[in-house]
């Protein structure tokens, strides 16, 4: 076995995500996280690919023949999971059912039973230089069997790209969803990152392909095109992601006005008692606030009060208490221009210095300190 610097690297990687999964695996309290189950399970799977990578790279032969799995479509897995982690985050009641196992059922038809059925039907160049080597110009005797994963080499990076455009559309939605309930939201950055790196993998994995089928050459290097990236995505997302808490959504605060009750007249008037209370009792400075305890405070329900800040304010709850925190840091950097700006965020109800920055930007159009500085000048 010959070890060059590439191989060197994808053993340490290897090495990481193991490591990976078994912080996963051993923490009571991750371990117990239905989300960190899909989780691990990515983890594993990226390491497999990266461990059949660096045994056809160094030509060391594992006597398993579902080891070579993308040469099969592997890929057709990464989709699923990734699928079913967002989704587990997004919807903490959701459980998996009977209909869900059917996301599986390409990966389980072409990477488990078919081959195992089928022996050795793939031909010799197919395993040793790649399923799409039934396409170049030398002259070959071609199964369907072969033609058929060739086809499925293909969909199974296609199978991908159709869920990671449905995990961003679910990434947008919850975010939306969060700032309809909670005053302070824990970024959807990460989740946002964690598919951006799984497309990135992707585009260079079409890239590889596009150059494999342009060109008339291939060398080994080549796949390191998209090996790298699936690395990347093992050592530097994985391990933030399995630490976050979620936060939970209640749906019956998620608004359907359509069939809402909730009467003009009545409208104006939760509006002027919500006017009245935010000025009166300020509310917003306690930095966790949920929509349901200001609804409480109000003696309305959650959705009546989520349809009044929509329609009345123009906003989410969110921006809606965001804005009169800035309102309230704006009276106190004037009132106490000897206060840093750290303690006048924490004074009017933030919880850290970057949403403090992010919403005084959105709000007012300059940054705190260009706040405090003109009023310095004047």
């Amino acid at each position: 076995m010959n070890l060059d610097f590439w191989s060197v690297v994808i053993i340490v990687i290897i090495f990481q995500g193991l490591f990976l999964l078994s912080v996963l695996l051993f923490s009571p309290k991750k371990r117990f996280k239905r989300g960190n189950i899909y989780l691990f399970s990515l983890i594993a799977l990226f390491i497999w690919f990266l461990a059949e990578f660096l045994a056809i790279r160094n030509t060391f032969m594992i006597n398993i023949n579902v080891f070579y799995g993308t040469r099969y479509g592997s890929w057709l897995l990464v989709g699923p999971l990734t699928y079913f982690y967002f989704k587990s985050i997004k919807d903490q009641q959701w459980k998996f059912s009977k209909f869900d196992a059917l996301h599986f059922l390409p990966f389980l038809a072409f990477v488990l039973l078919i081959p195992i059925l089928s022996g050795d039907s793939l031909s010799t160049r197919q395993i040793h230089y790649g399923m799409l080597s039934v396409f170049d110009y030398r002259k070959k005797t071609v199964t369907p069997f072969e033609y058929l994963y060739s086809v499925i080499f293909f969909v199974q990076f296609i199978h991908l790209g159709i869920y990671l455009i449905y995990n961003a559309i679910t990434v947008k939605r919850y975010s939306h969803q969060l700032k309809m309930e909670y005053s302070k939201v824990n970024s959807t950055r990460w989740l946002s990152i964690f598919n951006v790196l799984l497309i990135i993998t992707l585009v260079f994995a079409s890239l590889f392909l596009y150059i494999l089928f342009t060109q008339d050459f291939y060398r080994r290097e080549l796949d390191y095109i998209y090996v790298v990236p699936m690395g990347l995505f093992v050592y530097s997302i994985a391990y933030r992601l399995s630490g976050i808490q979620w936060l939970p959504l209640d749906n019956t605060v998620i608004p359907k006005y359509h069939t809402s009750s909730l009467k003009t007249l009545e409208k104006e008037d939760y509006a002027a008692r919500l006017h009245q209370l935010m000025g009166a009792e300020k509310p917003y400075l306690k930095n966790d606030l949920r929509i349901k305890e200001l609804a409480e405070m109000l003696d309305i329900g959650g959705h009546h009060l989520s349809q009044v800040i929509n329609e009345n304010f123009q906003c989410t709850f969110f921006d809606f208490i965001n804005k009169h925190r800035v309102q309230e840091a704006k009276e106190l950097i004037t009132a106490h221009p000897r206060h840093t700006l750290l303690q006048i965020a924490f004074d009017a109800g933030f919880n850290n210095k970057t949403s403090f920055v992010n919403a005084f930007k959105k709000f007012e159009g300059k940054t705190p300190s260009a706040f405090k500085r003109d009023q310095d000048l004047s």
